[in-house]
């Protein structure tokens, strides 16, 4: 009897990312695989990273599987469409699908949620008419033309129980690249980017060192890269490891993810040292205290410091592991960063935008309830390269920019000259090859880099259209605007640059001659107005919130003989009110510098968070008055 084909898939990113240059694979779509093959399926297993996509042998198959990050699933979703098409069956599965199922099942037949061992096996005996969908855990799919989610299957205790994965099943494996093994799964810590504890949850489920130690017998790997969440969540286990693999004689060189703590057990780092561990992935996450604070990292800037003088002490090589771009940050903080890690000699780092990714708490927090805006929801950008989000100190061009340049700055010529001095041709190879990584991805992303740049000088745009003659630096900004805490501090911000601010008002009862005359008036005092933004009335913001709809409501009746007009969002969590007045600043000054200088000038008015209040009368703004 012929075996039936199952074709195992994981599309790469359409973007050059952090390990472009360097496959660590991930072992899902590999254990997956060894697990249908010892089932007596025909196993055919492409990870895009390592070679091209057989699509004759895609379409050729009984049944095909497919894993997604949320950065690959645009290009998971093609390839689902195409095979569907075929009148193949598609199953789905990864992070990325298993929470955002709803989404999946629009491209294909079956979603697997969470660790997918058992709900596979499960959902192939169903599909054979040997059991029911609705009793399969985990599992998301379509019943008489809706979509169904059984609950979500309890997470693997006994991960003994499965096979060794088996490499050669990966279509153009070489045998000498870096093999993955997981000890473990799960992770007891709980930043708040990190959508790892939502797919393998917060509890540590460890192989047995006996697993491990066989793993390593039969691929007989030249580097390892131990693929858990944290490596030495567990130190005691941890050193009974390290302390085998010597014995055992299986010390090729190795690496694996780590926190700072790793580097306070002297016995722990001298087990590393003499097990051969080449490096260590530390997540330093940032050196601004009040983002630690904000990722809840439970770690301090001189334990920072510390660890990196010790893991250096013990002789073992550091990849520094930065998150840029939260609500603490502002572009010093990324140039800040890279300066950091080239004072105190990490070898390599990677500095990734704070990135949404569904099923982190930020993503389920912020933007999944609306609190705030994402720029785009094209997941191909969700990759840690691309700002997708108004950061609240600087705008997302800003941040996307400063995030490549800081690494620029770190993988300098210079740096490549101190590694060669030392005689650390690995490093010089790394080096270099981030170096050019780097250049490539510029060449690559300038469209959406310039896209953020536009977002910026849109209205300057606009300003130039509306205007035929010579600039005024005159600002029209709503007179009740002018008498809340928001008002003194655009006046203040707008003063920096050399603005001044033109108060305004546009009763409701004006007639429509009576505000196209006022308008005429204003559109020949000033280069553009404000106006305010609010999406809702919080407690105690009822009668500014009334203002603003009667402003917008007399303003709409002439959109026509409207000056040009920038928004001002007063009552957003995210950084809307900073991309505003950057937007409003862009008409007068290329300088984001500059700008960037006049808000923090600001900023201690904003401490609060209360943008609303009243300007007490002593400190009313003080403006030009036509």
């Amino acid at each position: 009897m012929k075996k039936r084909k199952f074709v195992l898939v994981e599309p790469k990113s359409t973007h050059l990312h952090v390990y472009s240059r360097y496959t660590i694979p991930r072992l899902g779509v590999i254990l997956l695989g060894t697990m249908l093959r010892d089932r007596g399926w025909d196993v055919r297993v492409y990870i895009e990273d390592v070679s091209p996509v057989d699509m004759t042998e895609v379409l050729s198959a009984d049944i095909v599987g497919i894993s997604t990050l949320t950065s690959t699933a645009p290009q998971s979703y093609k390839l689902a469409e195409l095979v569907r098409n075929h009148g193949i069956p598609v199953i789905m599965g990864g992070t990325h699908v298993t929470f955002c199922p709803d989404e999946a099942l629009d491209f294909s037949d079956y979603v697997v949620r969470g660790e997918g061992e058992e709900t596979l096996f499960e959902l192939l005996d169903a599909m054979d008419g040997k059991g029911s969908f609705d009793k399969i855990l985990g599992l998301s799919f379509w019943k008489s033309g809706k979509k169904v989610h059984t609950p979500d299957r309890p997470l693997k205790e006994d991960l003994d129980s499965n096979p060794i994965p088996d490499y050669s099943l990966v279509e153009g494996w070489n045998s000498n690249a870096i093999i993955s093994i997981a000890t473990s799964r799960g992770c007891p810590f709980t930043c708040t980017f990190c959508s790892v504890p939502g797919m393998y949850g917060h509890g540590f489920r460890m192989h047995s060192i006996e697993r491990v130690i066989e793993e390593i017998r039969v691929n007989k790997p030249q580097y390892i890269f131990f693929a858990d969440d944290l490596f030495t969540a567990n130190r005691k286990r941890t050193k009974d490891l390290l302390r085998r693999m010597i014995e055992e004689g299986l010390t090729p060189q190795w690496g694996a993810q780590v926190r700072i703590e790793t580097a306070f057990d002297p016995e722990l780092l001298s087990l590393m040292k003499e097990s051969n561990c080449f490096n260590v992935f530390v997540g330093f996450e940032s050196i601004n205290p009040k983002t630690l604070d904000l990722f809840n990292k439970r770690q301090t800037y001189e334990k920072i410091v510390s660890s990196i003088k010790k893991f250096k002490e013990a002789g073992i090589r550091i990849h520094g592991m930065f998150v840029v771009g939260s609500d603490a940050d502002d572009k010093e903080t990324i140039y800040e960063t890279s300066r950091f890690a080239t004072e105190y000699g990490l070898e390599t780092i990677q500095l990734m935008i704070l990135t949404p990714l569904p099923g982190s708490p930020d993503y389920d927090q912020f933007y999944a309830t609306g609190n705030r805006e994402l720029l785009s929801r094209d997941w191909s950008l969700y990759d840690g390269h691309h700002a997708v989000y108004r950061p609240k100190n600087m705008t997302a061009y800003e941040l996307n920019v400063a995030a490549i340049d800081a690494m620029e700055e770190f993988y300098s010529w210079k740096t490549i000259l101190r590694s060669a001095l030392r005689k650390d041709l690995i490093s010089v190879i790394i080096q270099t090859s981030s170096k050019n990584l780097l250049r490539d991805w510029k060449k690559q992303n300038g469209e959406y880099i310039q896209s953020l740049r536009d977002q910026v000088f849109d209205k300057a745009k606009e300003v130039a259209v509306h205007r035929d003659v010579k600039l005024s630096y005159r600002i029209g900004v709503p007179k009740f605007i002018l008498d809340a805490e928001i008002g003194k501090s655009l006046t203040d911000f707008l003063t920096e640059l050399g603005i001044s601010v033109v108060p305004f008002g546009a009763p409701a009862n004006l007639s429509s001659s009576g505000l196209s005359s006022r308008l005429d008036w204003l559109r020949g005092k000033v280069d553009c107005i404000v106006i305010p933004v609010m999406d809702k009335a919080g407690q105690g913001q009822e009668e500014i919130y009334e203002k603003i709809q009667r402003l917008w409501k007399s303003l709409s009746r002439q959109k026509e003989d409207l000056p040009a007009t920038v928004k001002l969002f007063l009552d957003r969590q995210d950084g809307s009110l900073y991309s505003s007045m950057a937007q409003i600043a862009a008409i007068f000054t290329k300088d984001l510098d500059k700008v960037n200088k006049a808000y923090r000038s600001i900023m201690p008015a904003f401490s609060g968070g209360e943008v609303l209040a009243p300007v007490a009368v002593e400190s009313k703004p003080v403006v030009l008055r036509v």
